[in-house]
């Protein structure tokens, strides 16, 4: 049995030479599939399978394929628009976990976001990154 194992690891080794094989943006793209397909599951998004399939397909197909510059530009796009959403995202999770404790203010001049304590009454609020001074109720 250990040998059949063996064996079958070998061919496998073999077969994905000179392939892609996964990265991150197949992660995704799997996990993305499986969600829509979950999705299909109820009546009314029906339509997700076959969206989920196709996913799942495209994941496959990078998988398997010999065109390794072009799939590699494919992770660098996902990568590009993975880390722009990441940091607003973490943005947005910080602003309802401090939001009983903290106002946020957008910056005038270069609309960086400002954390002022809450329940200071009028202060003077000076912006870190360009200077710009405002007065804000907090």
């Amino acid at each position: 049995m250990r040998n059949f194992l063996q064996n079958m690891a070998y061919s496998l080794q073999r077969m994905m030479q000179g392939r892609y094989g996964v990265d991150e943006f197949s992660r995704f793209l799997d996990i993305s599939g499986i969600v829509f397909f979950v999705l299909s599951l109820f009546k009314p998004l029906r339509f997700l399978y076959f969206v989920a399939a196709a996913l799942l397909l495209w994941s496959i197909f990078r998988c398997y394929s010999k065109n390794i510059p072009k799939r590699y530009s494919e992770l660098n796009k996902y990568l590009k628009i993975k880390n722009k959403i990441i940091p607003e995202i973490q943005i947005i999770k910080n602003r309802i976990s401090g939001r009983k404790t903290y106002r946020y203010f957008k910056c005038s001049g270069c609309k960086t976001q400002l954390k002022v304590p809450k329940g200071k009454g009028k202060i003077e609020i000076s912006c870190p990154k360009c200077k710009t001074v405002m007065v804000k109720k907090t």
